[in-house]
């Protein structure tokens, strides 16, 4: 039997008690069933049997991981090459209006595209990349060279950044306190952390359940609420100052939602589904699909 990645204390609450919360196939590469499991003081939820770091690569060999094939086979991801070039624009205007600097950390910066949009903003950026697949895609479409985790870890890259972006990465991290420590290290004392992560209590989330997009198990071993992520964040010296909803993604996950139930044959209910799930969160920003923190240290 593999090993796995053990976790007898909550990241949040070091509670050592947790119930069964949901199993979750990996759907994308290899079918294997993963638990999640959820703390029974603070409601934190995270896979509970994921690979070990050094054995998580495999996981992410697949040509419909897009982040890091850049692939565009097929409608889903098709889709999702139209909506990213809107949802450029909108990560920009979001950071435009933090009236901050321009000196950006993006880490877990895939193929390059957030960058590049960036560069071509006056933005001057930084890349950290753990696929060199995904790394060469930067580097031979945009020019832009994007280090490794191993850099960041070491303290290789440069410090006083105005921002730090991880979007739909942090959820990926093991080494979390490590992470967060350079973040405080390398953010200047006015600068902005920005997490996107997927809400593990959102409409969409609930309705479609083991086949929500948002839980991509193994890939992802820690699973959000807007409640356990700035209780995560204030242990660890940081503060919340603003959220936004992300609003293509109850569409995206309805989409993959359907395709892993094998029912994604009729577009308009699909739609319909994710409609709903965004019209809840206009009414309610804490059951978005998936939620922009913006965070600051805390003083």
């Amino acid at each position: 039997m593999k090993e796995r990645y053990s976790i007898n204390l909550c990241p949040i609450c070091n509670h050592s008690s947790f119930k069964h919360f949901l199993n979750v196939p990996d759907w994308l590469v290899s079918k294997e069933v993963f638990e999640l499991k959820q703390c029974e003081k603070c409601q934190f939820v995270f896979t509970a049997n994921a690979p070990l770091e050094s054995e998580a690569g495999p996981y992410y060999n697949s040509e419909e991981y897009v982040e890091h094939s850049d692939t565009s086979s097929g409608l889903i991801y098709s889709i999702y090459h139209v909506a990213r070039r809107v949802m450029l624009n909108f990560k920009y205007l979001k950071i435009k209006r933090l009236r901050t600097g321009k000196k950006l950390l993006d880490v877990g910066s895939g193929s390059g595209y957030f960058m590049n949009f960036m560069k071509k903003k006056g933005y001057e950026v930084t890349g950290v990349e753990i696929s060199e697949k995904a790394a060469n895609l930067c580097e031979n479409n945009f020019g832009i060279k994007a280090h490794s985790p191993t850099e960041f870890v070491q303290g290789k890259l440069d410090t006083n950044y105005n921002i730090i972006s991880l979007w739909h990465v942090f959820e990926h991290v093991y080494d979390y306190d490590t992470y967060f420590e350079l973040f405080s290290k390398s953010l200047d004392e006015k600068g902005y952390l920005i997490l996107a992560l997927p809400n593990n209590d959102s409409p969409d989330a609930k309705m479609y359940q083991e086949f929500w997009g948002g839980y991509d198990t193994p890939r992802h071993i820690w699973h959000f609420t807007p409640k356990t992520i700035e209780l995560f964040a204030d242990k660890r010296g940081f503060k919340i100052v603003k959220k936004h909803r992300m609003p293509l993604d109850p569409f995206f996950n309805a989409m993959i939602g359907d395709s892993y139930k094998e029912k994604f044959t009729f577009l308009p209910i699909t739609f319909l589904k994710g409609l709903y799930s965004y019209i809840v969160s206009l009414l309610n920003i804490e059951k978005s699909s998936s939620i922009i923190y913006i965070f600051q240290k805390k003083t």
